[in-house]
């Protein structure tokens, strides 16, 4: 196999994310991530010094795209705090279609929550829905005791559905049904 010069830290671990996402993390050797991104072993220690590094590396850099695609949502979308909460949702939605590897790579669970770059990654997204729903709940247009416990939900919906689609899930059918179970629950008739 012919080697191609590249020291794009992105490249190399576009290359790991699919190989994480196809095999068990114990399987996944760096060597392997190497070949597949075509560059010496060496080069991966520029950047990283194990293959737990890169690994995480894929996980900070998935929550960091989503943190930047929400902010962009949020700065492009005035109106009503639901209309807000929804155009989140979207971007969520959104990055897991289009980077479903990467929430496979987070299935496994393989590194710790404790990784403080990633914990501030996800809080910052944890904290802009948990804004918007504070929002509404000030304006009265949203009724949520505990907007922290959503907003948790709110990402749990997404993930949980990619990880495990029902048969012929769609972006939309996805969308439609998390605004759905926010927007009017589950019970038929009040009952709670």
């Amino acid at each position: 196999m012919s080697r191609t010069k590249t020291t794009d830290p992105d490249a190399i671990l576009d290359a790991a994310a699919e190989l994480f996402a196809g095999r068990p993390f114990h399987e996944v050797k760096l060597d392997d991530v190497a070949s597949k991104a075509r560059v010496g072993k060496g080069t991966l220690y520029l950047y990283w010094s194990s293959k737990e590094e890169v690994y995480l590396a894929i996980i900070r850099r998935g929550f960091a795209a989503v943190l930047d695609r929400v902010d962009v949502e949020l700065a492009r979308r005035e109106g009503s705090p639901w209309e807000r909460l929804a155009s989140m949702i979207d971007a969520l939605i959104d990055f897991a279609f289009t980077h479903p590897e990467v929430y496979r790579v987070m299935r496994s669970g393989i590194i710790t929550p404790e990784d403080p770059d990633l914990q501030r990654l996800r809080a910052g997204l944890v904290q802009r829905i948990v804004r918007v729903i504070k929002e509404g709940v000030e304006a009265g247009t949203l009724d949520d005791p505990n907007p922290a416990l959503t907003a948790q939900f709110v990402m749990s919906f997404v993930r949980g559905a990619i990880l495990y689609p029902p048969a012929k899930m769609t972006r939309r059918s996805l969308r439609n049904h998390i605004l759905h179970v926010l927007g009017s629950g589950i019970a038929k008739g009040g009952a709670r």
